[in-house]
């Protein structure tokens, strides 16, 4: 049976981030992995040709030491691992999976927040409050969309669990409570 790239993903991740996590180095080396994130999804015939059946390894190894000039022992032995492995391609699925795992022991979260108008400092500030207390952590990094359909309220997409406050979904259940009622 073959195991899901997600799976696969966090094997690395989990792996990495005891070896970064033993030497505290979880921010510095998150930073780094975030660099190369960047650079795959910005140039996404980097995986292709790296990957390509078609190119000289000679080739794509230049290419990976491209995108790991200037990097720590650590990353660069995950970058190259990767490659060696034929599994270059979920590098990002790996460094995400890294970070989720560094923001846990931080006690970090990113929410995504879907208002119905802008939040300002205050109330984005307040919001964020609210979040870190309900799920029980220290900070809360907020990725905000805005959405006039909600009419009102807010939607919160956090650490895979979704709180419903919106004014749309309100008015939906008192209709459909007086349908059936």
């Amino acid at each position: 049976m073959a195991v899901d790239v997600a799976t696969i993903a966090k094997r690395y991740a989990v792996a990495l981030f005891e070896l970064s996590h033993d030497q505290n180095s979880d921010t510095e080396t998150l930073a780094e992995l975030a660099e190369i994130r960047k650079v795959i999804l910005e140039n996404p015939d980097l995986v292709k040709a790296i990957e390509s059946a078609g190119m000289a390894d000679s080739t794509k190894k230049e290419l990976v030491e491209v995108i790991i000039k200037d990097a720590s022992q650590l990353v660069t032995n995950l970058v190259k691992m990767t490659y060696d492995y034929r599994r270059f391609a979920i590098l990002p699925a790996i460094i995400n999976a890294y970070e989720s795992l560094v923001d846990d022991a931080e006690g970090r979260l990113v929410a995504d927040v879907t208002t119905a108008v802008a939040l300002d400092d205050d109330q984005a500030s307040r919001l964020s409050a609210s979040i870190a207390q309900r799920f029980g952590v220290k900070t809360v990094a907020i990725k905000q969309t805005v959405d006039e359909s909600l009419i009102g309220g807010v939607i919160v997409h956090a650490d895979n669990q979704i709180v419903d406050g919106s004014l749309a979904t309100k008015l939906s259940a008192i209709r459909s409570s007086i349908i059936s009622g």
